[in-house]
């Protein structure tokens, strides 16, 4: 019995990227990332959507998800079943693209930045961007006397995964991850009730599964 071949994560992100973008844009919706991997044994498919201006509600946030499960199910570039996540972008925002980081200097970073086969971690302060590098204020090691953290020089076209990295009240950010999930659950109680009313199904006959939450600190 022959091995199924692993899929290509980064290649479906960017098929499903380029599929969504035009369609939300003309409803004006910025696409922010997409991330597909493997969690639980399934195959899941994270989209990260804000309005153009920002700020989107939780209402807004599951209209754009019901635009791009009908998307996604009438391109069917997905084989097999798969779990769809449509979120807001929240605390931790993510950044892909050259406007994205520039809206976010002198702000705190984690990157996820491809080396060699491997990976490594940058998270400090971003400083400079010129559009090929990136300039990361490092943190002052505990027990410095230095004034300034190092700067680490990132090729942009080395960055795999980018967020904003902000600092936080810990209490504050388990009551807003509490919020969240509440939020999380009602939205898939109401995606039950609709699919024991008959929902569109995949291409190998199964009915598909779709998410869509907002981090409540952008609710109006």
């Amino acid at each position: 019995m022959t091995e199924r071949a692993r899929p290509n994560l980064k290649r479906m992100a960017t098929q499903v990227m380029e599929l969504l973008e035009p369609e939300l844009a003309a409803e004006d919706l910025e696409i922010l990332d997409v991330r597909a991997f493997q969690g639980g044994g399934r195959l899941q498919i994270r989209i990260y959507v804000d309005l153009v201006e920002g700020g989107i509600t939780l209402g807004e946030c599951a209209k754009a998800g019901r635009s791009v499960n009908f998307l996604m199910e009438e391109a069917d570039i997905i084989p097999g079943e798969y779990i769809l996540e449509v979120s807001s972008p929240g605390v931790r925002r993510p950044l892909r693209t050259a406007r994205h980081f520039e809206q976010v200097l002198d702000q705190r970073v984690d990157l996820k930045v491809s080396q060699g086969f491997k990976s490594r971690r940058v998270r400090g302060t971003l400083v400079a961007f010129d559009g090929r590098q990136l300039q990361v204020e490092l943190p002052i090691p505990a027990g410095s006397d230095a004034l300034k953290g190092d700067i680490s020089k990132v090729p942009y076209k080395d960055i795999l995964e980018a967020n904003l990295d902000p600092d936080f009240d810990a209490k504050a950010l388990i009551n807003a991850a509490r919020r969240q999930k509440k939020d999380e659950r009602k939205i898939e109680r109401l995606a039950r009730k609709k699919t024991k009313k008959g929902r569109p199904k995949n291409r190998d006959g199964k009915k598909g599964s779709a998410i869509s939450n907002a981090d409540p600190a952008t609710e109006d």
